[in-house]
């Protein structure tokens, strides 16, 4: 998606630049792609600046699937935030863009300014002096007076009435329906009227479904996404189907169903996009009275008692119910169409000018991203880290800032580090250490100058939150493993407010996870497990064996328990390697952390293996006995390793007891707890069984390709490259909290309730 992306002061010229938030929300995202598309089919160059703006409410960044796939396109630029643009035409996308400040935006030279309105409520509801500072800022943006659109006629009579001294367009500029034309009605699923429910985003307004649809036994319900109150629905007459939005897209759903009666209000959303591709896609809304006058014969209205009854009606006659999707079918060709919208540009600003396949100009700009981890007990934090920063473009120049010692390690990979002592360092009182912290961070920040900053850890610090709201430009993630103790560090889970998006990164074990991250898992943004190493990067079983001295031809065993800094299992590690140490055609290596505080005392035969990453061995060993720190879990399950796992109980770790249950319950690994030493004889007879352990490693095996077929880290990479070549727009504080140390509310991007009317 990066590879168009154009961010230095060298003009860009185009016809055509579009800002728009880029996220799948409670914007029209699936119209914006379709309208950018249809501009660049009828030859128009067009380039988009993506805006993240704190007043739009959107998913955990993600990208609406259209518009990635028009980034990858040659013929669509990806314009950065310090670039300086050309064109005959700035069109901005949603007025709520600029009720936000942009920290950065390009530089814009526009001969046509236009700015879409497409939510009325919202712009309603801001005051006099908010509208005007509205203006000011998308003049300032925009290089210039701004023609302002209004999407619909409701749309127009909002704006007539709070500002009817602003320029506005003489049509209104309707928006795009994505075409969903490809949609086949899968009618043998259904043995009475099927009304659905689907969002294409989990942020958008939802609301459970009204007695008079549940109560009726004439039709069915179905419903895309769980809602909040899933579980008081059943059971009643009317039969649910409750299908989850990551297992079914928008349109496989609208199959399924005969209308589509989403609770949407006029007022708020006049052209709800859902609505656009039920019509797109042949299904009929089902809409309150206040939607004819912009749907017309294309939808049925009324109240749910009366949309019952004409759901019902429509289906049982086959004629009614062509007649409505017929009209759908022309209002789609008279008012939604992508040639109506090319045409009101054409009108606007004439044919192309500037050939869209004119080569584009690729610099590098000096793009940073700044990685920053806690210490940790193991060295999970910063390898996540690198795992990313090692699959970035060449155009982004990973730092890293930890508190961990083992900082020094990702010098060998080429990258800048620092080292910041932790409080426990001098044992500072953690409230001074803070206040050191924002210092040092906001030094870090003003000397490095990066477009993101890459937060791993448990908590995030006070301090570090203090530098980043300092830093508004800044985009800022949080990455952030689950299978937390039961109870722990709420405060530090309220803390993800103040990121652009919390990441989690998937634990194979997930079904596992009763801690306090499985109540916040609908404001995250979910990847595969991430892993250091792809397959292809993990070196063959003699090459291996080679660097550590192992005879391929044995039966080899590592030892990987842990540093053993805040849990000791020296017993238990000395146990296996009295117990493999001195078999016949049996070779082992132990593994040492960098950060271990202790070297245990082995004998001569035992391979020290020190090497990082770890996992860059695993090739050489038929199983292991170690502890199931999410890393090492994700390294072994993906290489179908037979493993031994002991894990780490402390209180302050994640629950890799868990880990362990989940390997043993599906047959791909065994466990020992470090009270039950005497066990160690028994597992290890049991992995020294050759058909134990291609049992398990079959069972592995399987479980790799269910859910490691992907690696997250690459899922990150290209979540942290999208976000650094993202213009940012920051709501103002609360004056009364000037920095976000202690947030209440845990949905990333949270906006005040007046830009939300629900």
């Amino acid at each position: 998606m990066s590879g168009n992306l154009i961010g230095s002061a060298t003009p860009v010229e185009v016809d055509i630049l579009i800002l728009t938030d880029i996220r799948v929300g409670d914007i029209a995202t699936p119209c914006h792609s379709a309208a950018i598309t249809a501009l660049a089919k009828a030859g128009y160059s067009v380039a988009v600046t993506p805006v993240i703006s704190d007043a739009v409410r959107a998913d955990p960044y993600a990208v609406d699937p259209d518009l990635r796939a028009l980034f990858k396109a040659s013929n669509i630029r990806w314009i950065g935030p310090e670039a300086a643009v050309t064109c005959t035409l700035a069109l901005a996308f949603d007025a709520r863009l600029f009720a936000a400040s942009l920290t950065r935006a390009p530089r814009i030279d526009a001969r046509q300014r236009v700015i879409t309105v497409e939510r009325p409520a919202a712009y309603a509801s801001l005051d006099r002096p908010a509208r005007n500072r509205l203006r000011a800022r998308a003049e300032t943006v925009m290089g210039g007076p701004v023609l302002w659109a209004p999407t619909s006629m409701i749309a127009r009579d909002a704006m007539v009435y709070v500002t009817p001294d602003w320029p506005l367009a003489d049509q209104d500029w309707a928006p795009v329906a994505p075409d969903l034309s490809h949609v086949h009605a899968d009618a043998a699923e259904r043995a009475r009227p099927t009304l659905g429910r689907a969002r294409i985003a989990r942020t958008r307004p939802a609301s459970p479904w009204p007695a008079p649809f549940r109560t009726t036994p004439l039709v069915a319900l179905r419903e895309r996404g769980l809602a909040d109150d899933a579980g008081e629905d059943w059971p009643h007459p009317a039969p649910v189907e409750i299908w989850p939005d990551d297992h079914l897209a928008m349109d496989a759903f609208l199959a399924k169903v005969d209308l589509l009666a989403n609770a949407d209000l006029a007022h708020d959303d006049p052209v709800p996009v859902e609505a656009l591709m039920a019509i797109s896609a042949g299904v009929v809304p089902c809409l309150p009275e206040p939607y004819r006058e912009i749907f017309g014969g294309a939808a049925v209205y009324g109240d749910p008692h009366e949309l019952v009854q004409a759901a019902v009606d429509l289906t049982l006659n086959p004629d009614l119910m062509e007649g409505a999707r017929q009209a759908g079918i022309a209002m789609r060709r008279e008012v939604f169409a992508p040639a109506l919208f090319v045409a009101r540009v054409a009108t606007l600003i004439g044919a192309p000018s500037v050939t869209p396949f004119a080569p584009a100009i690729h610099t590098t700009p000096n793009a940073r991203v700044l990685f920053y981890s806690t210490n940790g007990i193991g060295m999970g934090h910063l390898t996540r880290q690198l795992a990313v920063a090692r699959r970035l473009p060449a155009r982004l120049q990973p730092v890293f800032v930890s508190h961990s010692r083992a900082v020094d390690t990702v010098r060998q990979f080429g990258f800048v580090s620092e080292h910041l002592p932790y409080h426990t360092t001098y044992g500072q009182a953690q409230a001074h250490w803070n206040i050191g912290l924002a210092a040092a961070l906001e030094a870090t920040f003003a000397f490095y100058k990066p477009d993101t900053v890459i937060f791993d850890g448990n908590v995030p610090f006070k301090g570090l939150l203090k530098a980043l709201a300092r830093r508004p430009g800044i985009a800022s993630v949080w990455v952030r493993r689950a299978m937390w103790g039961a109870g722990r560090d709420i405060v530090g889970l309220e803390r993800g407010a103040a990121f652009d998006v919390v990441v989690e990164p998937l634990d194979p074990a997930w079904a596992y996870d009763h801690g306090p991250t499985v109540d916040y898992a609908a404001q995250t943004r979910s990847v595969p497990p991430v892993r250091i190493l792809d397959e292809s990067e993990r070196p063959a079983r003699a090459e291996a064996c080679a660097a550590l001295g192992l005879d391929p031809s044995d039966t080899n065993a590592l030892v990987a328990t842990g540093s053993g800094n805040n849990f000791d299992l020296a017993g238990i590690t000395t146990r296996v390697i009295d117990g493999l140490s001195g078999r016949a055609g049996v070779g082992v290596a132990l593994a040492e952390w960098q950060i271990a505080q202790q070297r245990l005392d082995v004998p001569d035969t035992i391979a020290r293996l020190n090497g990082y990453p770890f996992a860059q061995y695993l090739s050489a060993f038929d199983f292991a006995v170690a502890a199931p720190g999410y890393n090492t879990f994700c390294e072994h399950l993906a290489a179908g390793l037979p493993t031994l796992w002991v894990p780490n109980e402390h209180a302050q770790m994640d629950q890799q007891i868990e880990r362990a249950r989940y390997a043993v319950d599906t047959r791909c690994g065994v466990m020992v707890r470090r009270d039950a030493p005497f066990d160690v004889a028994g597992a290890l007879s049991h992995l020294l069984d050759p058909a134990n352990r291609d049992r398990m490693a079959q069972a592995g095996a399987r479980l790799a390709r269910q859910q490691m077929q992907d690696n997250g880290a690459s899922a990150l990479a290209e979540l942290v490259t999208d976000l650094a070549g993202s213009t940012i727009a920051r709501l103002p504080m609360e004056a009364d909290h000037p920095e976000p140390q202690e947030p209440t509310d845990t949905t990333p991007g949270h906006l005040p309730q007046q830009m939300h009317p629900a």
